[in-house]
Parts: structure tokens; C-alpha cells; sequence
């Protein structure tokens, strides 16, 4: 081989090689590959990366999160932009995700809060509602609570994002973040919802469902079978405290819960004029595909407690099908302490069901304030259907004759009549009956013959037989 050929020849070498190094770098040398990018044979596909988790590429180093939570930027590099959409960056402590989203809110930046919850995040029939919520200029989060922890699970945390009108009043409104601990990787956002007020098949509308009849309102039904079960556990709960019946009622299985036990909950809890606590008021307990447990915790004043919302799956949507409020009947117990008239506002109907007991002084046939209170919930029941019908019974201790009695039972029960028509019940709703001391519940007298202050006092009542 002459000079000239060699010189060509390994010429001819060294552009090959040159070839080689740079599609070489160009192929492998990206920290982010795109869809479009093949994988070459002989090298083991990575899987993709789920959604919400740190990326997974070994050669770049742990970045530290910024303030927000996000990953601290990195330099600009020269290498084309990867098409693929990156993953939203874990965060250290559920503060920093919700610190992070709540400043997207503040600058009302929609494309920078989905960028954050990630892809997947937000239910497409509620995306145009978040977005609204979000860009709206007539609403702001609340200043002096513009976030609370509302619910744990053993599965995460929920937060709701607290909305108030920008300027003059307005009806506040919420937007649920679900927050979910991965373990030695940190907090991811699972999920972004709407209260069951705010589900778009109800048209968007931030109003209850108290303004109609359950039976008549098929948008409940669709906006139920949107939610999961803690939104739907939620809404009932509140509708338990504002005394609305109607909503509550559309909420719950009637095969299983029935009028009479809805509404010696919300009589419990308006008695103890309980509200729901102001941070972390529920507790999921049980979470299954077809059965949850929802302790709703109350307090108030004096007190706190909490009862059980059970829920199940009926035609693929949520319903509560189940509650348990004995603590709160014992939180009200406990309250009342001693004196001349009992109290234990629902008892157990001797023939089956829940009955509210109200319950009178000596010789007394008048109602307390509290009792008012009580009968005007029944009343409400009883005006939305003409068709319901409730009996009162009426009772007496055993000191007097037994004719003094049964009169002295009658008017109590005349008593709770009046109420209930003054609260907009028909007079043919109303059914009395006097039985003066012959059912007493506790005994008027002790073994030895003694009188029986505390039985007597039980035994001064009239029974309302929630059996509508």
C-alpha cells in the first residue's frame, strides 16, 4: 500500500469512527428519553415511570426539593427536549403539597396546579369546575383558613382547599386534595375532587340538595355515583348537623336505614348542638371496593364525640348504609347530670325502632326549650308528606290516682301535639294516646317499698314513635 492509499484508508476510518461516537451520544447521551426513543437490542427496556413518582434513571444524583416541594432546576443542557409530559415531583411532608398547590391557587395558575397533581389527577367530568374554581376572579382562598386537613385513612390524608367570595358575601366553596405517603419516596398527590355539592351533574350548582324531595331528584343520584365514599359520607354528615333531612335522606339506603334513625341522629346532634370539628372532622377506619367506615367526629362547648357512618356500594354508588351514635347519646347523658327531669333524648321502641322521649317535671305537662327544639326536626319530617302520620304516647309516674294520671299523661301528649302542628304538621299527622303510670320504664319505688326519685323521673315523659 502506497502513501496516498493508507492515507485515504485510515481516513476513511476515523469519519467512520466520528459517525459512530456522535449517534452514539445522541441515542444514549439524554437524561430523559421520549416515547420515540427505541430502546437498542441487547439493552433491558426500564419500565415507565408511574405517575407521581420520582424519576428513576441512575446516572443523575438525588436533587434536594426546592421550597415549594418541586425539584431544584437543573442547568439548561443542549440536548432536545424530551416530548414526553415529566412526572410531578414527590414532596417531603403533606404541608409542602399543600403549600405548593395553595400558591398555584393563589396566582391562579391552572396549567402550574395540574403540572403539580400530575397527569390522571383530575377526573375529566370535573376538570372545567377546578378550573373555574382555580381562575375565577370573584373567589380567593380563605385568608384566615385557606386549607384544612379534613380526613385520615390508612391509606393518606384529604385537604380542602377553602374558597370565599373575593369581594361582598357568597356561599364558600371547597376543592379536595387527596394526599398519598409513598414509602422512602414521600408525599404524591393521589387525587383532586369536588364536595358532593359541587359535582357537575348537579350543573355545577354550589347549593344543597335540601330544596327537594329525595325520591324526585335524580341528579343527587348521578352526583353520587360520582363520589367516592368519604365525599358522600361527608355530605351526609353535614346534612345531619344543618338539619336537613331531605339531603340526608337522599344519601342513605333506605333498605337499611331507615326515616325514624336519621332522625333521632340529627335530633341527638342538634341537641348537643354539635358541629363538626373544625380540623381533621373524619376519620376512615375501613376502606374496602364495596364497604367503608367513617367515624364523623363532633364537638361543641361542652363536649365532643363522634358517631359511625357505614356505607356500601348500591347500583355502583356509595350510600350509607349503617349508623351507630351511642356515644353521642352518652356525650348528652352525661351532660345533662342530675337533677329533677331524666334525660335520654332516644330510646329503644319496645316494639321495634327508635322512639324521642321527652321527658317533664313534677306534675308539669309544659315543654322545655329543648324539647321545642326536638319536635320542630320531627315536624319537618312530617311536613314534606301529608301521608306520614306519627304517634305520641303520653305517660306518668305512680305517685297520684290513677285517674289524675292518665289525665296528666293526656295533656303531655296534647302538649307535643300542638307543637308539632305549630311547626307546620297537619292536624291529622298527629295521633295521641294517655296511659298514665300503668308503662313505667324504671321502677317508682325501690325493693323496699321507698320511693324511687330517679326511676319517677323517667317515667314523666311522653314518647314520640319515630315511625313515619
Amino acid at each position: 500500500m502506497n502513501k496516498t492509499s493508507a492515507i485515504i484508508f485510515f481516513g476513511i476510518i476515523l469519519v467512520g469512527l466520528g459517525i459512530s461516537l456522535y449517534t452514539f451520544k445522541d441515542r444514549f447521551g439524554k437524561t430523559t428519553a421520549g416515547p420515540e426513543d427505541a430502546v437498542p437490542t441487547g439493552i433491558a427496556s426500564i419500565p415507565p415511570q408511574e405517575a407521581g413518582t420520582a424519576p428513576k434513571e441512575a446516572p443523575a444524583p438525588a436533587k434536594e426539593p426546592s421550597a415549594t416541594g418541586k425539584p431544584v432546576a437543573e442547568e439548561k443542557s443542549s440536548a432536545p427536549e424530551p416530548s414526553a409530559a415529566p412526572a410531578p415531583a414527590l414532596f417531603k411532608s403533606p404541608a409542602a403539597a399543600v403549600a405548593a398547590l395553595a400558591g398555584k391557587i393563589d396566582a391562579k395558575d391552572y396549567e402550574g396546579f395540574v403540572e403539580i397533581v400530575g397527569p390522571g389527577t383530575i377526573a375529566d367530568p370535573i376538570r372545567e369546575t377546578v378550573r373555574e374554581l382555580i381562575e375565577s376572579p370573584s373567589l380567593k382562598l380563605d385568608p384566615g383558613k385557606p386549607h384544612v386537613e379534613i380526613s385520615k385513612s390508612a391509606g393518606g390524608l384529604r385537604w380542602a382547599f377553602n374558597f370565599v367570595p373575593a369581594v361582598g358575601e357568597g356561599a364558600p366553596r371547597q376543592l379536595y386534595a387527596d394526599l398519598t405517603e409513598l414509602p422512602d419516596q414521600g408525599i404524591d398527590i393521589a387525587k383532586v375532587s369536588l364536595p358532593l355539592s359541587s359535582n357537575p351533574t348537579r350543573g355545577g350548582a354550589s347549593e344543597s340538595a335540601s330544596g327537594e324531595p329525595a325520591a324526585a331528584a335524580p341528579e343527587i343520584a348521578q352526583a353520587v355515583e360520582a363520589s367516592d365514599a368519604l365525599t358522600v359520607a361527608q355530605a351526609f354528615s353535614e346534612a345531619v348537623v344543618r338539619r336537613d333531612f331531605k339531603t340526608a335522606r337522599g344519601l342513605a339506603d333506605p333498605g337499611t336505614v331507615t326515616d325514624e334513625r336519621v332522625a333521632a341522629l340529627m335530633i341527638a346532634v342538634e341537641e348537643g348542638k354539635f358541629a363538626l370539628k373544625k380540623e381533621r372532622p373524619f376519620v376512615v377506619t375501613l376502606a374496602r371496593d364495596d364497604l367503608t367506615w367513617v367515624l364523623a367526629r363532633v364537638e361543641s362547648d361542652a363536649s365532643s364525640s363522634e358517631f359511625a357512618v357505614e356505607l356500601g356500594k348500591i347500583d355502583q354508588a356509595w350510600k350509607v348504609n349503617g349508623l351507630t351514635f351511642s356515644k353521642v347519646l352518652s356525650a348528652l347523658s352525661e351532660a345533662a347530670g342530675g337533677g329533677d327531669v331524666a334525660y335520654s333524648p332516644i330510646v329503644e321502641n319496645p316494639e321495634g325502632g327508635d322512639s324521642l322521649v321527652l321527658y317533664f317535671e313534677f306534675d308539669d305537662a309544659s315543654l322545655s326549650p329543648r324539647s321545642e327544639r326536638q319536635l320542630a326536626i320531627v315536624a319537618g319530617i312530617l311536613a314534606q308528606s301529608e301521608e306520614r302520620v306519627i304517634r305520641i304516647n303520653g305517660h306518668a309516674d305512680a305517685l297520684g290516682n290513677a285517674a289524675y294520671n292518665v289525665g296528666l299523661s293526656d295533656r303531655r301528649a296534647e302538649s307535643i301535639r300542638q307543637a308539632l302542628i305549630r311547626n307546620g304538621a297537619k292536624p291529622s299527622q298527629v295521633v295521641t294516646e294517655a296511659f298514665g303510670s300503668a308503662k313505667p320504664r324504671k321502677p317508682n319505688f325501690l325493693p323496699d317499698g321507698s320511693d324511687n326519685p330517679t326511676g319517677r323521673s323517667e317515667n314523666r315523659r311522653a314518647e314520640v314513635l319515630l315511625d313515619f
